[in-house]
């Protein structure tokens, strides 16, 4: 998932997406390591708060 890259590129901290998604940062943390994953609400409530699509956070490199 490139939720690590994406978050990045827009200057957000794993702590302020945790708070916009009214999560843990260490559940963004499990994501970002693979450990875990979001399931299909929670990713359109990632794209929309990173301001991209589903389809971003999900494809392959």
């Amino acid at each position: 998932m490139n939720l690590e890259n994406i978050r990045k590129e827009k200057q957000i901290t794993q702590l302020k997406l945790a708070k916009s998604l009214k999560v843990d940062q260490s559940t963004v943390s499990k994501w970002e390591k693979g450990v875990a994953s979001p399931n299909i609400q929670t990713l359109k409530k990632i794209a929309q708060v990173l301001n991209c699509t589903v389809d971003d956070l999900i494809k392959e490199d």
